[in-house]
């Protein structure tokens, strides 16, 4: 029988045909998931970069600084008045460094907030007062220029904040040096019956250490925060040592309350988001530095591409704009809502935390610091009833409302700080984080500690 082959030929083309087309639907099957996969990523990136966006936006409408350019005019050089900055620079290129052979500890316990400081009514010891002399007359130069500083309202420091996280402040460390001089001329000046010069002194702590708080970093108003607690703890010896008069007392208060203000953490607030914005912009375009903890380049390209850096960045301008509410809350409930703050930022912290970071840490400090303040301006408002009466009051109520407008909270137990009359003196303290009050009783020498033994923070004035 004849075989028609054209009708085999027909056959296997439509069958090789099928092959192809059904080859074709597999690309299809696979390919269709594919690019909805590649729609739905770019959809996703469009949405967060536009979250994102309108975050940003939503912060340059208050007026606050969102580029880095921003950043650097929101603190402004003085104009048509003299620099504090350029004072106290000049005084840290006259300061005189303690010897390499010389103990700086026995100095050091004089103003340290810890539990080795030295009674604050205890005279200096002979050696001690020697060589504090001796380090003071050697930085006459420094302290004069220095007490120049703080007689000027304006400072700026020349920090280029327009490199964000990578700006260069030098100045902190003279800073730090600047204060610990002039804590230890008032130290020096109480032992020898001169209120009027310790009192001189204290302030100058105060607004030297204020000269930056207008800057916008984070790291400037710890520094600020930490030159006001140690003149807190100054004050205890001084007032120990030495009688204020009334004006003095009232002049310091308010240099106290001044620096306690919640102006300079809201400055900082700003600034710690702009310098990060810039990071979450563009990370790939981020200088790196060893041990950052970041990922490769590569790597932060392709999150960039995909909008998880802008999904990170509404994550974080969100926990931002939390940390400025919580700015404006009552101590206690600033420290209750850290903690929690503080949690949440670190379960939701993405591949960029470790380059933006989260200020509850500082925010928490600022408590502990701002607490300090308070708890000098107590005190300094029991001593003017001192003068006034003769004698310390019985109960805070008694200060309230000619001394001291209202009692400041304890952040530990959210009710006043504590307060309590001494044979000699008087005690104002907060019971700290155990919230367990023990009378105002110091945190003893890490040798004499007990199991299970507790403490408060105090500061005391001792007669």
């Amino acid at each position: 029988m004849a075989v028609d082959w054209r009708a085999e030929k027909s056959g296997s083309e439509q069958a090789s045909a099928a092959r192809r087309r059904g080859g074709r639907w597999i690309w299809y099957v696979l390919l269709i998931p594919l690019v909805a996969g590649v729609l739905c990523l770019l959809g996703f990136g469009h949405h967060w970069r536009t979250e994102f966006d309108r975050r940003v936006e939503a912060i340059r409408a208050t007026g606050l600084p969102v580029t880095l350019q921003e950043l650097d005019a929101f603190y402004p050089w003085p104009q048509g008045v003299d620099n504090a900055a350029n004072w106290v620079l000049s005084a840290a290129t006259l300061y005189q460094k303690l010897p390499d052979e010389v103990d700086a500890k026995p100095l050091d316990r004089l103003i340290s907030r810890g539990s080795d400081r030295a009674p604050p009514a205890e005279p200096l010891a002979a050696e001690i007062r020697k060589l504090l002399e001796q380090h003071l007359e050697a930085n006459a130069k420094a302290l004069e220029t220095l007490h120049g500083a703080a007689a000027i309202p304006e400072a700026r420091y020349p920090v280029d904040l327009a490199r964000g996280f990578m700006a260069v402040m030098p100045h902190m460390a003279h800073l730090r040096e600047a204060y610990r001089l002039l804590c230890w001329e008032a130290v020096l000046c109480a032992d020898r019956g001169d209120p009027d010069a310790a009192a001189k002194a204290l302030e100058a702590v105060v607004r030297v250490a204020g000269t930056v708080s207008r800057e916008p970093a984070t790291l400037s108003f710890m520094v600020q925060r930490s030159g006001a607690g140690w003149a807190a703890v100054v004050l205890e010896r001084v007032l120990s040592r030495v009688d204020l008069s009334d004006e003095q007392l009232v002049r310091l208060e308010g240099v106290f309350r001044a620096a306690g203000g919640q102006e300079s953490l809201l400055r900082a607030l700003a600034g710690e988001r702009c310098a990060s914005i810039a990071c979450l912009q563009k990370p790939q375009a981020m200088k790196r530095w060893p041990g950052d903890g970041l990922p490769p380049q590569a790597f932060l390209e392709v999150y960039y591409a995909l909008g998880l850096a802008a999904r990170e960045g509404a994550i974080y301008l969100d926990r931002m704009e939390e940390c400025v509410r919580m700015a404006h809350l009552p101590p206690g409930q600033r420290l209750k809502a850290l903690g929690t703050a503080g949690a949440q930022y670190r379960r939701s912290r993405g591949v960029l935390g470790r380059a933006t970071g989260h200020p509850s840490g500082a925010m928490r400090r600022d408590v502990e610091e701002s607490m300090r303040i308070d708890m000098a301006r107590i005190m300094l408002a029991v001593e003017r009833y001192r003068l006034a009466h003769g004698s310390v009051p019985g109960t805070l109520d008694q200060v309230v409302p000619v001394y001291l407008a209202t009692i400041p909270e304890d952040p530990f137990s959210r009710a006043p700080l504590r307060y309590r009359r001494m044979d000699r003196g008087f005690v104002v303290y907060s019971v700290g984080e155990d919230g367990r009050d023990d009378g105002g009783k110091l945190e003893p020498p890490k040798q004499k500690k007990t199991a299970g033994e507790t403490w408060d923070i105090p500061l005391r004035v001792e007669r």
